[in-house]
């Protein structure tokens, strides 16, 4: 995910009317103060704030993000919307990992230590974990898969991913 600024307020009303005569532009209203667009079916998710920032999300890797944000650039300009300092940056970003195994829950979260580790089956079907040396958080499952999120850097998400397989080897044994 990442946001920008425009740098000019919009008026959304304008802006998707606009937009709908030269893309086909899936819109969903939020009121009167924002809107989530997508430019192309399937694409990624635009929500843009009548104060002139915005949001993207749905894409499924940094160089997409940033190059749905200079589409988005491009469309606005394209329908007339003059900007000023734009800016944009990747906020968060999401990594899977499948570690090709089933994995004990139980056994996991006590192995990780429960300081760094939130684990309520009824409440929550995974094991979370906090590595304290990599600030991540590990959305761990039973299936063999992980969830890992608190970075945007992927060597820090490949680390946090073999901290993981490290530990997994440690408590199978």
């Amino acid at each position: 995910m990442g946001s920008g600024e425009l740098g000019r307020e919009l008026d959304l009303e304008a802006v998707i009317e606009s937009l709908k005569d030269e893309f086909d532009v899936e819109s969903n209203r939020h009121g009167s103060s924002m809107v989530t667009i997508r430019l192309e079916a399937g694409g990624p998710a635009l929500t843009l704030y009548r104060t002139g920032t915005y949001q993207i999300r749905g894409t499924d890797s940094r160089d997409t993000l940033y190059k749905a944000n200079m589409e988005l650039l491009d469309a606005l300009e394209s329908i007339g919307v003059e900007l000023m300092d734009s800016s944009f940056e990747q906020n968060n970003a999401v990594y899977l990992e499948d570690f090709g195994t089933t994995i004990q829950l139980e056994a996991l979260a006590l192995h990780l230590g429960l300081e760094n580790v939130e684990y309520e089956p009824e409440q929550f079907p995974g094991v979370i974990y906090r590595p304290s040396d990599i600030g991540t958080v590990n959305l761990i499952f039973s299936s063999g898969k992980t969830i890992i999120s608190g970075t945007i850097r992927d060597e820090i998400a490949e680390q946090s991913a073999e901290h993981i397989r490290n530990q997994l080897e440690t408590v199978n044994t």
